[in-house]
């Protein structure tokens, strides 16, 4: 199962209240990050994701990610679980950093992809 910031982060690329409602993915949302239509999404579609996702939140170009700019895509302790540095903003090393644990995590047959 896809963890809960590849969810949250997911709700932002898709930015519509009826997705960010949902309490789960389903193939249509996994298929939109399937950019070569395999069928299953590589390290290298995910981590296109992941800067593309990080774009969108980041709506004053800083660089950063505050708590105002995630609070319609991050739920509960996810900020907190992001800002690893704990200075109240979520860099893009930090961003990415958690995004690839989490598809390591997601990757339960080891295999570089998410099937």
């Amino acid at each position: 199962m896809i963890s809960r910031t590849i969810a949250a982060c997911l709700v932002a690329s898709f930015a519509t209240a009826s997705f960010a409602q949902q309490s789960g993915l389903n193939e249509s949302h996994l298929n939109a990050l399937d950019k070569d239509g395999d069928g299953a999404i590589s390290q290298s579609e995910f981590s296109d994701f992941t800067v593309f996702a990080f774009k969108k939140m980041d709506t004053d170009g800083d660089g950063a990610l505050s708590p105002d700019e995630v609070d319609d895509h991050v739920v509960g302790d996810a900020f907190k679980i992001l800002d690893d540095d704990g200075d109240g903003s979520v860099s893009e090393a930090e961003f990415s950093k958690q995004m690839q644990e989490d598809f390591s995590t997601a990757d339960k047959d080891g295999d570089g992809q998410l099937n």
